[in-house]
């Protein structure tokens, strides 16, 4: 089974141990109903976990403070893992005022030949069938592009697309993932061509021609 990435979701097997020494009593015993429900946790980046151990985590729901668990397990514990789920699925957990301009915004994204997938906040709610999204809650998107050829065009479609949630979320090339935010003010000459990338294992600082190698992410 492939080590799980950033951002997938994440089932262990009924009994696996994970280690909560970081958590709350009251956090541990919300983990374990979270898993009884047979809901994924979310991959974390692994940064100083040997590579047998991976690191989960679990944002609570509720519209309020953000209540974020982390743990860890055995790699080995690890039943499955899928990438996050399609915008385009759950359109149908948003408020409906938000639904067609982000149905027009996944179908612009797969003209392009991309699949935007989401984390964050309509995740959680999506899971958990409770709210999770506020009024100032942001869409967070991850975009894989393994060829810089269509990021022109999807930042283009970022930058101008309509409604009242604002996107957020990040791009990931290969085995990094920018803030499409940064990526696009580093191409346009805003900011420093270095911007700060995340890896499945930790952060680093890299310029925006290495994120691609060989290949050209001029926009």
């Amino acid at each position: 089974m492939r080590r799980p990435r950033r951002h997938d979701l994440v089932w262990l097997r009924a009994g696996a141990a994970v280690d909560l020494t970081a958590c709350s009593t009251a956090a541990a015993a919300d983990v374990d109903r979270w898993r009884r429900a047979g809901r994924p946790l979310v991959c974390a980046r692994s940064d100083d976990q040997p590579t047998e151990r991976v690191r989960l985590g679990l944002t609570l729901p509720g519209t309020g403070e953000r209540r974020r668990v982390s743990l860890t397990t055995a790699r080995a514990d690890v039943e499955r893992s899928t990438p996050p789920p399609p915008l385009a699925s759950l359109l149908d957990a948003l408020p409906a005022a938000h639904r067609p301009s982000l149905h027009a915004f996944a179908e612009r994204c797969t003209g392009l030949r991309i699949t935007p997938r989401v984390y964050g906040s309509l995740l959680w709610q999506s899971l958990s069938g409770k709210p999770c999204l506020r009024d100032d809650s942001d869409l967070d998107l991850l975009f894989d592009l393994e060829d810089p050829a269509p990021l022109p065009a999807l930042l283009a479609l970022l930058r101008h697309a309509d409604g009242a949630l604002r996107l957020d979320g990040e791009i990931r090339c290969g085995a990094h993932a920018v803030a499409w935010r940064e990526l696009a003010a580093a191409l346009d000459g805003r900011s420093p061509r270095r911007v700060l990338a995340k890896s499945d294992d930790g952060i680093v600082l890299i310029d925006v021609g290495d994120l691609w190698p060989a290949r050209s992410c001029a926009a």
